[in-house]
């Protein structure tokens, strides 16, 4: 069927669901005949690809992981390629500060997926040609810089390829260009943000910024909500809008917020991704609306699809509720190999990123966590420091997660942050 494929309402639902079921098929058989880990798995199960060709099918297949990418598709995408390496037109992978990247190989055509998928995630966060973009995500292995750019070109929008760092010339550049989207890490967005005011600036009297597509990071509907402040996104009638995706995926472009969504879903593009939820313990699979670990199988990835890939992401999967017929996954809530056991008690990232993204004063965090002796340090950048700020997110943080950390609050721009992601877990 063909259709064009960076708009979000080409497809009916039900036209959706039949281009899904015949590319899982093509899928499958592809990785059975191309791809040397997923043929010895298939004769491990004693299955071919005629036992597979549906849904319920798939889970005759174990999952994949990122311990199985790891150790059997490095370099260059190693027994999952499913082409020769001459097809072969580059790599994107995770930074591998905790053992060996992950790696991404991508034909021409994977290229061009992942821009018209980009480029549907942005039409659906309301971007047009007619936008100036500030892409701040960063550019090489890290997917963010180049995926951003490659789909905003392909809706004709014109875009400012700057990537992370010289921030008060960006704000320059932001005036001076008129920039309508930003796009970037939502650390980063905000560090822009605190910029823009000490250059003296007002967002929503000198500058022309309508969206934000914030992604890269695990983030809360509390932080979208500190951006379109900030960013003063509304005053125009836009707004923050997720972007989501990962290496393993294709980069970002699987998932976006939408306007109607008020930062709780995404639309997931399910004819190029077959999307599962699972209990992250059992591994079986969970009912509709019921929160899970998000697993997915490529469709359509051409130089190394993966099938049953397990993602860690925490989500749930329901039906669209508007115009956009694509399913939704909530926004994420964490990931199930995220949570930290501290004195007894399950303390998760994410509930301490809601708690503090509600205080306007805090810039940034980091959690640090140290096992002996056992003690949950919480670092805070801020400009205006007070025992009654600590005493406020010290209870606020115990009420919440039932862990009392000790807080000590440091100047602004002291936290790490790599390629515009801030570090905000520490294991010691």
């Amino acid at each position: 069927m063909l259709y064009d494929e960076t708009d979000p309402r080409a497809l009916t639902r039900e036209e959706i669901e039949q281009v899904q079921l015949f590319r899982l098929r093509r899928a499958v058989k592809r990785a059975y005949e191309f791809s040397p880990f997923y043929r010895k798995l298939f004769k491990e199960k004693n299955l071919t690809p005629d036992d597979v060709k549906t849904r319920e099918d798939l889970r005759k297949l174990p999952f994949t992981t990122k311990g199985d990418l790891r150790e059997r598709g490095y370099p260059y995408g190693g027994e999952f390629l499913t082409v020769n390496l001459d097809e072969i037109v580059g790599w994107h992978m995770t930074s591998g500060t905790t053992g060996v990247p992950t790696v991404g190989a991508y034909t021409a055509n994977d290229v061009e997926l992942w821009a018209n998928l980009v480029a549907r995630s942005l039409r659906t966060a309301g971007v047009s040609r007619k936008d100036i973009i500030a892409n701040i995500y960063g550019y090489g292995l890290f997917t963010g810089g180049l995926g951003l750019h490659i789909g905003a070109q392909k809706i004709g929008a014109k875009v400012i390829p700057w990537s992370t760092g010289r921030t008060e010339a960006l704000v320059k550049t932001l005036k001076d260009f008129k920039a309508t989207v930003i796009t970037g890490t939502p650390s980063y967005e905000l560090v822009v943000a605190e910029k823009i005011r000490e250059a003296g600036l007002d967002p929503e009297r000198d500058l022309n910024l309508t969206i934000a597509v914030p992604g890269a990071e695990s983030m809360t509907p509390e932080m979208l909500r500190r951006i379109e402040k900030e960013l003063s996104l509304l005053s125009r009638g836009g707004g923050a809008r997720e972007i989501y995706g990962l290496t393993e995926a294709i980069g970002p472009g699987m998932a976006q917020e939408c306007p109607h969504d008020s930062h709780e879903f995404m639309h997931v593009w399910t004819d190029h991704f077959l999307v599962e939820i699972i209990d992250p313990e059992t591994g079986e699979n969970v009912d509709e609306g019921e929160e899970g670990e998000m697993v997915f199988t490529h469709l359509t990835r051409e130089g190394m699809p993966l099938i049953r890939y397990r993602t860690r992401d925490l989500t749930k999967l329901v039906e669209s509720d508007d115009d956009i017929p694509y399913p939704k996954v909530e926004i994420m809530k964490g990931r199930s190999d995220d949570v930290i056991f501290y004195k007894g008690v399950k303390l998760y990232p994410t509930a301490v990123n809601e708690v503090l993204m509600g205080y306007p004063e805090v810039l940034e965090y980091q959690m640090v966590i140290t096992k002996e002796p056992q003690k949950f340090l919480l670092l805070v950048e801020t400009n205006n420091p007070s025992e009654d700020l600590r005493r406020k997110i010290v209870t606020d943080i115990k009420n919440t997660t039932f862990v009392n950390p000790d807080v000590e609050f440091v100047n602004p721009g002291t936290l790490p942050r790599y390629e515009g992601k801030s570090k905000r877990v520490v294991l010691k």
